[in-house]
């Protein structure tokens, strides 16, 4: 685990432990009031203080105490749902109260807190190791995949691979599952389950079942079925491999106990992710628009709203309805645990919930949204994003332009006479030329750039904090290279061109305005003869 935040879990333990005792005197002191002057309002924040006791005892390590205060606070519920108190109650909550001291030692030999610092492949990793028997498939996908800026390699067998995956492990494996047995599943499954498992890609031979099943067992996370479309794979690969360590997970916390908020981000933050705790529930619209989620762990009882309250309000609002939420509580009722995901939450950890699980639940959440989001933004062609999707990252880049004043270029592309390859070589080899050039787009563009497809043969380009000058000479060389691809088509040759219209930010700038300046220039280059870049 890393040095520094060992040491400031190891901190918040500490501190955990030297405030314990006035939070407990604290518990007592308002039984104290309660029994002087009873009224609903302060039974509530009684109950509130033990509701947290349960989570943060358990989490800081007085399992016991949490246990204890977990069945006190059950009785404390059923107290609240009367709104009256008698006086069985009452000598029943005193008896409570009084043994709270007695369960406040941590516990001796107690789940491990602390995980291991995740450890990921170097960036610069490159390398697809591809096992298919089909010589011609065998060489398409080489072909494709290094097209797209991989690094792949034919394996020949199982020796060849494992000697390969000792010496460099790969970034993702492809498959054919013709050579999936159950001792080989095993080996490779097992692969998976290592702190960087090595993303596995299938190839099945029909539409039967089995063959994805064993790809399953292995731990593959995408199936292709032969006759093989080789984009979709190139595609695939690429969304699933080319996620850098700057795009990590971004984790709101939101829970009212800062000792818990500040825990759970610390251990998601060590773990890889951008974790933030918010305990100010009210303050979350801010955060939303600030910080950009990826996902919201949010904790079901606290003072200002309760979690099911907030995640109402979220999934009323258009903008969030795709975060997935997680809530965090010790409530163990079915019924409550069933309404909260009838409210939109995704998943429901009981408190105290161990670090490997809720790093687990956390990264499955937003693997599982990311794979939906993704089918939802991009156009299904080229993998690119789709047109709405495009122009909503138009938007969000040219406000935080406006806010960082850095410069920005819009791009807009165009497949020059389009029209005449469809009609002379048919509307697949059209498709073909689209994917030639979406893949060149998907190589060369900058880890920080947006591609979409604005629609038929037309491309747009985001490219944040560079100048127009800057963006031209980018955008000439993929001109470049896409007119010196050259096609082919039952015998004959041909090469294809684009032009392009630039667009630069200023202050004046909005969507609308930013297109239409980008869209004028495109026609300039396509007045001016066509293959070129203008702005």
């Amino acid at each position: 685990m890393d040095t520094k935040v060992q040491k400031k879990i190891e901190a918040l333990h500490r501190l955990y432990s030297k405030n314990l005792p006035a939070k407990l005197q604290s518990i007592e002191k308002l039984w104290q009031e309660i029994q002087q002057h009873w009224d609903l309002p302060s039974f509530q924040v009684f109950h509130r203080e033990v509701h947290s006791l349960c989570g943060s005892a358990g989490t800081y390590g007085y399992m016991n105490l949490s246990k204890f205060a977990r069945q006190m606070e059950q009785y404390l519920k059923a107290v609240l749902q009367k709104e009256v108190m008698d006086s069985t109650s009452q000598k029943k909550i005193s008896t409570f109260v009084s043994q709270l001291k007695t369960y406040a030692i941590p516990d001796t030999a107690k789940e491990t807190l602390y995980l291991e610092t995740s450890t990921s492949e170097s960036p610069e990793n490159k390398y697809v190791y591809i096992m298919e028997s089909e010589a011609a498939l065998s060489q398409q996908l080489l072909e494709n995949i290094k097209a797209i800026g991989y690094k792949p390699y034919l394996m020949q067998d199982w020796p060849t691979l494992k000697m390969a995956i000792q010496e460099h492990s790969p970034l993702a494996l492809i498959i054919d599952t013709d050579y999936l047995d159950k001792s080989h599943i095993a080996w490779i499954s097992e692969l998976q389950k290592e702190t960087s498992p090595i993303p596995l890609f299938c190839i099945v031979p029909t539409g039967e079942l089995l063959p994805r099943i064993d790809a399953i067992r292995a731990g593959s996370q995408a199936c292709f079925q032969k006759p093989i479309n080789i984009s979709d794979i190139t595609q695939i690969l690429h969304y699933k491999c080319s996620t850098t360590p700057s795009e990590s997970y971004r984790i709101l916390i939101i829970d009212d106990s800062e000792p818990l908020a500040t825990y759970y981000a610390l251990i998601l933050n060590q773990a890889g992710m951008t974790a933030r705790p918010l305990t100010q529930p009210l303050e979350v619209f801010n955060e939303l628009e600030s910080f950009q989620p990826n996902l919201i762990v949010m904790d079901i009882y606290m003072p200002e709203c309760s979690g099911y309250e907030l995640a109402t309000v979220l999934r009323q609002e258009s903008r969030y309805t795709k975060i997935p939420i997680i809530f965090l509580s010790t409530e163990e009722d079915k019924d409550k645990k069933l309404y909260g995901i009838s409210l939109g939450g995704d998943d429901f950890l009981t408190k105290p919930v161990s670090p490997q699980h809720l790093i687990s639940a956390v990264k499955s959440r937003i693997n599982r949204a990311n794979v939906l989001n993704y089918f939802m933004t991009t156009d299904s062609l080229t993998g690119l994003l789709n047109h709405s999707s495009i122009l909503k990252q138009l938007d969000l880049h040219l406000a935080q332009s406006r806010q960082a004043r850095l410069p920005l270029t819009f791009v807009m592309i165009d497949i020059d006479n389009f029209k005449k390859i469809n009609d002379t070589y048919g509307h697949p080899m059209g498709d073909q030329v689209i994917k030639k050039l979406s893949t060149i787009f998907l190589e060369r563009v900058r880890s920080q750039d947006f591609v979409g497809r604005y629609g038929g043969e037309e491309f747009a380009l985001i490219l944040p904090h560079a100048s127009l000058q800057d963006a031209k000479i980018l955008v000439d060389e993929l001109r470049n290279q896409f007119s010196q691809h050259v096609f082919i088509v039952d015998g004959v040759h041909f090469s294809v061109t684009f032009s392009a219209g630039l667009a630069g930010f200023d202050e004046t700038k909005t969507v609308q305005s930013i297109i239409k300046q980008a869209d004028e220039a495109l026609y300039q280059a396509k007045q001016k003869g066509r293959n070129r870049v203008e702005f």
